[in-house]
C-alpha cells in the first residue's frame, strides 16, 4: 500500500510523518512537496519526493500517482477564498490520479462554528463527498499549543492569570496525538466513510491552567477575571463551539493524551 502526504513540511504534516515510519516502509511513503530540493534527506532514507505545489494545479497529479491513499493535509494559506481553490484541485488531482482513500485535516464541529475557517472545511468536506473517493475526515481540535497566546509567560512572572469576564473552556488537542491518530488512520482498515471529532475526552479551565503554571514554575499562580483585559483570542472563541468532546482521538491513538499540563511543563522546562 502507498501513502502519498501533502504538507509534510509543516509542523503537523511532518509529525504525520515520522509517526508512518515507525508503521510502514519508508518505500511505500510519496511526499508532495512544493521545494523537493528541501527533502533531500526523505529521499536518502527511500521516501518518494516528488514536486506538488498547491498553486501549481498541474503538478498535484504526477505527485499522487501510484498512491491508494492520500493525506491532505489543510493548505496554510491564510486566504480561506485561496485556500478552498487550493483544496478543490487536490481533490481533483486525486481523483485523476486515481487515489482510492482521502484523509484530511478538517476542524472540530464545522457546523457548529461561525468564523470563515469553519466555512471553508465545510465546504472542503462536502466536495470530498462528491468527488465520489472514499473518505475519512479528521476533524481536528485548536492545538493546545494555544496557551502559548493567553499570557502565560507574563502569569509566571507576576503570579495572576488574566481573562476577561466569562465561563472558558477550552477542548484543545496536542498535534502529537492529531498526528498518532491520522497515522493510524492510514496504516489501518476500516476508516472509510468515517468521520472523527478528534478533541479529547474532556475539556479544561483557566483554573487548571493557572494550576498547571504552578507546578510548572513553583510560583503560585491563580486567574483572575479583569473586564479591563484585552486579548484577541478571547474574541475568537465565542465562534467555536469548545465544549465539544469526544472519545475519538483517545481511541485512535491508544494512550493517555498529552494534557494541558504537560503542554506548560515542557514549555518551562
Amino acid at each position: 500500500m502507498k501513502i502519498a502526504l501533502t504538507g509534510s513540511t509543516g509542523k503537523l504534516g511532518g509529525m504525520i510523518l515520522k509517526r508512518l515510519l515507525l508503521r510502514c516502509r519508508a518505500q511505500d511513503l510519496i511526499v508532495s512537496v512544493r521545494r523537493p530540493e528541501a527533502a533531500e534527506d526523505w529521499r536518502a532514507s527511500g521516501i518518494s519526493v516528488r514536486y506538488g505545489d498547491y498553486d501549481a494545479p498541474e503538478s498535484l497529479e504526477p505527485s499522487f500517482r501510484g498512491a491508494d491513499k492520500l493525506m491532505m493535509v489543510s493548505s496554510p494559506s491564510t486566504d480561506e477564498t485561496v485556500r478552498l481553490r487550493q483544496h478543490l484541485s487536490v481533490i481533483e488531482a486525486a481523483r485523476q490520479a486515481g487515489v482510492g482513500h482521502i484523509v484530511y485535516t478538517s476542524i472540530f464541529a464545522p457546523e457548529k462554528g461561525k468564523l470563515p475557517v469553519h466555512e471553508l472545511h465545510r465546504n472542503t468536506e462536502q466536495a470530498i463527498r462528491e468527488s465520489g473517493i472514499p473518505y475519512t475526515f479528521l476533524r481536528n481540535a485548536y492545538y493546545t499549543d494555544i496557551v502559548h497566546f493567553l499570557g502565560i509567560r507574563e502569569a509566571a512572572a507576576s503570579g495572576i492569570l488574566l481573562s476577561p469576564p466569562g465561563h472558558w473552556s477550552f477542548n484543545t488537542a496536542s498535534r502529537e496525538d492529531l498526528a498518532s491518530a491520522a497515522a493510524a488512520v492510514l496504516t489501518e482498515e476500516g476508516h472509510e466513510g468515517r468521520t472523527y471529532e478528534l478533541t479529547p475526552p474532556r475539556t479544561w479551565n483557566l483554573a487548571e491552567l493557572a494550576r498547571a503554571l504552578t507546578e510548572a514554575t513553583g510560583r503560585k499562580v491563580v486567574h483572575r477575571k479583569d473586564p479591563d483585559y484585552h486579548n484577541g483570542i478571547y474574541r475568537m472563541l465565542p465562534y467555536s463551539d469548545m465544549n465539544v468532546v469526544s472519545d475519538d482521538l483517545s481511541r485512535l491513538v491508544g494512550r493517555p493524551l498529552r494534557s494541558v499540563a504537560d503542554e506548560v511543563r515542557e514549555l518551562f522546562g
